[in-house]
């Protein structure tokens, strides 16, 4: 394949030196240059194969990361930056991961009471009072591992108590090997948004974000003053480029007058994986309802859990716009969550010419396309990367719901975009790109 991509782009170069002899006058005595319009058409040639060549690319390294996931030996020690260890993930009967005999309740301070029982231990309690909640977090003893178990042990929290779930962000990694096909950007609006983003942290140094305004706090701290756990930085950086980092030498941010928030609740699990225990993201969602963003964006997925489930509807019932990556599962994959909540607007990835991720989830959950396959992003290391994923159209949408969303009401701002819409696929809403591609 290698061989016939330089041929092919060769052949371009050629045929632009060759037709001198088609320029003629017209009948007025100007010049009719048809050469102009080959010129055109070798440029977007050469252009779509540049863009296949980098798909091609993307879509084996987010191929590679799938597989890597799946990997991941069914009890995986996590430590902390001082290397001791912090607790165990291990994968559950459904397929989805949790720290290992730890489970969350949230309720009254009386209905926490009820953990008093012999075989749960209290790790930790915790009042979110940006989300109106109060969450406990315990560990139980190997009978009562299950939730068939606790329902029975405690009926009244049944229904408010679930597994100290493990979420993963949803792009490939990158590949700074190669150099990507950037394009100049434009921003969306120039006002002073407040956009929200759960992530790993922001390589803040990179110089695309050097007129960026970035808030960060880092949500990896464990209870008891046992450490941090250890945090990273490429998905993050990745997708805060989508959103306040400028696109190219010469472009835009897309929000170059915006205030990022950014909760970084991401640990290092292996050398190209990384994570997010629940306790950690209800956390970050938390310290987010405090800043008061009109959006937030949250590019990861993971298991349907009451507690992720009762934090979104409260964060939607305050007027928070919640954007979220459908996943990288593939067409036959089950929903993933947040995206699949009701309250969320789930967003797939296309080619910037608006060709599916052949990875992406689908569903009635999918709301909007956008461009996510093959994109430049910042890499922390410096430079640029060229990644792939849902990850990266998520913020796409959500930076134009923050234009939107800034002094209007929020299903106002979705209506906008539902309008600006191109149509993809069978006629209205499906299951493969929602109401449509946004190019933006």
């Amino acid at each position: 394949m290698k061989p016939l991509f330089k041929l092919s782009i060769l052949s371009a170069v050629v045929m632009c030196w060759a037709p001198l002899s088609a320029t003629a006058l017209t009948a007025d005595g100007l010049i009719n240059n048809p050469v102009s319009g080959i010129n055109r058409q070798v440029e977007r040639n050469a252009e779509r194969l540049l863009e296949r060549a980098a798909t091609r690319r993307a879509e084996q390294q987010a191929e590679n990361l799938r597989s890597a996931l799946k990997s991941l030996p069914d009890s995986l020690p996590v430590y902390t930056v001082s290397g001791q260890k912090a607790f165990n993930e291990v994968v559950q009967e459904d397929g989805f991961r949790a720290v290992e005999s730890q489970w969350l309740v949230t309720g009254t301070p009386e209905d926490i009471d009820r953990l008093d029982h012999p075989g749960i231990t209290v790790l930790e309690r915790t009042t979110l009072s940006g989300l109106g909640m109060i969450v406990a977090r315990f560990r139980v003893r190997p009978d009562l591992d299950s939730y068939e178990s606790l329902r029975k042990l405690l009926p009244e929290l049944a229904d408010s108590l679930d597994r100290n779930h493990v979420y993963s962000p949803r792009t490939g990694p990158s590949d700074s090997s190669e150099v990507p096909d950037v394009r100049s950007g434009v921003s969306l609006c120039e006002e002073p948004v407040k956009i929200g983003m759960i992530d790993t942290s922001v390589a803040t140094e990179h110089p695309a974000f050097g007129a960026a305004r970035i808030v960060e706090q880092r949500f990896l701290s464990l209870e008891g003053n046992r450490g941090e756990l250890a945090p990273v930085k490429q998905h993050g950086t990745a997708v805060a480029g989508q959103l306040v980092g400028r696109q190219g030498s010469e472009g835009e941010a897309r929000l170059p007058g915006a205030t990022l928030f950014n909760a970084s609740v991401f640990y290092s699990r292996t050398d190209n994986l990384s994570g997010a225990t629940l306790v950690h993201l209800l956390k970050g969602l938390d310290w987010l309802a405090t800043q008061e963003p009109s959006v937030i964006n949250i590019s990861l997925t993971g298991a349907d859990n009451r507690l992720l489930e009762a934090a979104v509807r409260r964060l939607a019932n305050q007027g928070t716009l919640l954007v979220a990556a459908v996943g990288n599962e593939g067409p036959a994959a089950s929903p993933l969550f947040p995206a699949a909540y009701s309250e969320v607007i789930g967003v797939t990835a296309t080619s910037r010419t608006g060709e599916l991720y052949r990875w992406a989830s689908r569903g009635e959950h999918v709301m909007f396309a956008a461009h996510g396959v093959a994109v430049s992003v910042p890499d922390p290391e410096g430079g640029l990367a060229t990644e792939s994923g849902t990850s990266l159209a998520a913020p796409v949408v959500a930076a134009a719901l923050a234009c939107e969303a800034n002094g209007s009401n929020p299903q106002k701002a979705v209506e906008v975009l539902i309008d600006q819409a191109r149509d993809l696929g069978e006629p209205g809403r499906d299951s493969l790109f929602g109401f449509g591609f946004l190019p933006y």
